[in-house]
């Protein structure tokens, strides 16, 4: 998950860009996409730097967030993503994730099961509910 609500918007401003192969991504039109976002939607006006942007490029192609991203760059100016049909809010989860996920429910069905505080089985519920939800939409 982003640091912050500005950081999420400018990932989901670059994935839109990246996303839309009609037009060639430059550095430039990247930092001026997500300036033009952050204005819209929280009124910032001050503007995006281009490291920041590069730094959103670079955390966006590591697992620090799970994202992945295959973001190339080519003609040693333009940005897109090597895989026409990726986008960050379509990761899907792994098999093996699927199955970690299976095991952690059925962890706390036993939990819930032997009876616990009832702080901790509010928490658990919440859990539950969240890894189920990820399991039906992941």
């Amino acid at each position: 998950m982003p640091a912050n609500k500005n950081a999420l918007i400018r990932y989901k401003t670059i994935d839109r860009c990246l996303r839309n192969r009609y037009k060639r991504w430059t550095l430039d039109d990247l930092v001026d996409a997500c300036s033009d976002a952050l204005y819209d939607m929280e009124g910032i006006a001050k503007g995006i730097s281009k490291r920041t942007i590069q730094s959103d490029i670079q955390m966006m192609r590591s697992d620090k967030l799970g994202f992945y991203a295959p973001i190339e760059v080519y003609d040693n100016k333009f940005y897109r993503y090597a895989d026409p049909e990726y986008s960050i809010s379509d990761s899907p989860i792994t098999t093996d994730d699927y199955k970690a996920l299976l095991q952690a429910i059925t962890l706390i069905q036993q939990c819930e099961a032997n009876g616990v505080t009832a702080d901790l089985g509010m928490a658990l519920t919440k859990v539950k509910a969240t890894l189920k939800c990820l399991l039906k939409y992941g």
